[in-house]
């Protein structure tokens, strides 16, 4: 439960997002690297899916996915919410 709680701090505190990305992902973004919040709810084949977080940092997109209870299927999940994230950026490309 302590991760769900700095999970939510992150969203109400966006200036802690990079210092916690550079740390999960062993990243080095600087703290005035340009921060986007995307959308959250993503198009499927099945329906709309919603994301925990989408974020872009500098030029990467992260998707960040917190869960409190056990879950066989959040993998699958992820899969399925970042192939719809994807296509919607082919989309946009093209």
């Amino acid at each position: 439960m302590k991760y769900l709680q700095g999970y939510f701090h992150l969203q109400k505190m966006p200036e802690l997002i990079v210092p916690v990305f550079n740390e999960i992902f062993g990243t080095n973004y600087p703290l005035d690297v340009s921060l986007e919040q995307l959308r959250n709810e993503h198009q499927t084949l099945n329906g709309e899916k919603i994301t925990d977080s989408y974020f872009r940092i500098g030029k990467k997109g992260y998707h960040f996915e917190c869960q409190s209870t056990g879950d066989s299927k959040m993998v699958i999940r992820m899969v399925e919410y970042d192939f719809a994230i994807s296509i919607e950026n082919v989309k946009k490309e093209n």
